[in-house]
This record gives C-alpha cells, structure tokens and sequence, in this order.
C-alpha cells in the first residue's frame, strides 16, 4: 500500500514537468510555423553601418534600425527600434577591365522584442544622410505653428505616382493588405537619392531572393551610416517584374 502511495506521489510530481515540456513544445511549434512578419510589409529603417565597395569585406555585419512602428495586420505592431541585421555579399572596386564599383548585401534576421526571426527583404527606395536631412525641415510653418502643422516634403515625393501592385522597379509580388509606414519616404518613392550615379542594379525580388546590388562608375560605392532605406518583405518565391538600373534622383531639395 505504501509502495503503491509513493509511486502515485511521484507521479503526480512529474506531471507537471511533462505538462510543461509539451506546452514549451507546442509554442516551439506554433513559432515556427507562425509568420510574423506578412510578405508585403514595408520596413522603414536608417543604416547603422556604412556600406563601402573599397573597405565592406565580405562576410561584414550590417544592421539597421526600424524608424516607425509598423502594422502587421491582426492587431499586431512592429515596435520602432527593432532591428535588422544582414551581411555583406561581395564588394569590389574599379579595376582592370571595368570602370564599376558594386558592392551587393542583404539583410537575414529581424530582432525584436526577445526574439530573432529570419527575414528575406528587397530594396524599394535608398536615401542619402543629405536627404534625411532635408525631409526633416518644415516647408511651411513658423513662430506659433505647432509641430503638427509643419508641413514636410517626403523623399521621393515629386515622383509619379507608381502603382506597387504593376510597377516594374518596386511592385510587384505578394502585396500586404495592412496598413504601411513610409517614415520620411513617400509612397511613391523607389530608386535611391542624393547619390549621384549610384545606381540599384539588383533590388533582391529574383533568385537569389534578397540579396540587393549598389553599383557605382569611377569611384567607390559609399552608403554612409545614418542614410534611409524602404525595405520590403519578400514571399517565398523570386517575383516575376524585371529587375532594372535605377539612378539617384538629385541631391537635398
């Protein structure tokens, strides 16, 4: 009897345990077969590295930091602050044979919170310091004008409009029904700014999913730390719309 009230009492302590591993494992299983972050998303975010064709190595962290709270769809939020690591693919200068410098990267995990998750992005718009800069000073406004009223000339805010879901350059793919965040960016804006003949050869929406090229003539790509990019989350596939040069728009306005 008292051997059989024993192993009742062990019993009854383990349970516990075990109901607590298969909870553990459950969430494991809801987590990864979650998706956090919807393909179509749009990610504001400012570098905290500088990209460099002549001193970027291969294999080089990069890591930028999400500008403004973004919608998720489903009543969630990603919280401004979290932050997006990658890492550099390849850089080279000008040499013998070629006048081009490029410099190609992509961004691999989205931290936020306690959590690491993978993420694949391609590269709808890239803005010089200069021009953060410059989006940041009210248009209009003055001495007893609330900064509510400041009125603010967005990067790439003088464009046409372009249509996300037939746009060649920054269209195209999976679109994310959720309200988007731009920050300083309009929605219209796709290509890069204020630097010179630095072109986007590679947006990362083709084979191999992510990974973007910057590509300069004469001179070394420079992306300085402090310069603005619009990401935007990729599917699970490469995205059908061609992929083409696109030239910096001018400098601050």
């Amino acid at each position: 009897m008292k051997n059989n009230l024993r192993m009742l009492g062990l019993a009854l302590c383990m349970l516990p345990i075990c109901l607590h591993a298969g909870t553990a494992e459950d969430l494991k299983q809801t987590y990864q077969a979650a998706e956090p972050i919807p393909a179509g998303t749009i990610l504001p975010v400012t570098l905290n590295s500088t990209l460099r064709s002549d001193k970027s190595g291969s294999g080089a962290t990069i890591t930028a930091t999400v500008m403004q709270d973004v919608p998720l769809g489903a009543g969630l939020t990603l919280r401004r602050g979290s932050k997006v690591t990658g890492h550099v693919v390849e850089a080279s200068t000008p040499g013998k044979g070629s006048d081009e410098s490029r410099i190609s990267f992509q961004f691999d995990e989205l931290r936020f919170g306690n959590r690491t998750v993978p993420i694949t992005v391609n590269l709808r718009a890239l803005a010089s310091l200069i021009e953060v800069h410059a989006a940041q000073i009210p248009t209009a406004g003055g001495d007893g004008v609330s900064e509510a009223d400041w009125s603010l000339l967005k990067i790439g805010g003088d464009q046409i409009h372009i249509d996300p879901k037939t746009g060649s350059e920054c269209g195209g793919g999976k679109i994310n029904n959720a309200a988007q965040e731009f920050w300083l960016f309009s929605p219209d804006a796709c290509g890069t700014y204020g630097f010179g003949d630095l072109q986007i050869s590679r947006f990362g929406r083709t084979a191999p999913l992510g990974e973007v090229t910057l590509t300069s003539n004469g001179k070394a790509v420079k992306v300085d730390r402090g310069s603005a990019m619009l990401l935007r989350v990729n599917g699970s596939e490469s995205e059908e719309a061609p992929e083409r040069m696109t030239t910096s728009r001018g400098t601050a306005r």
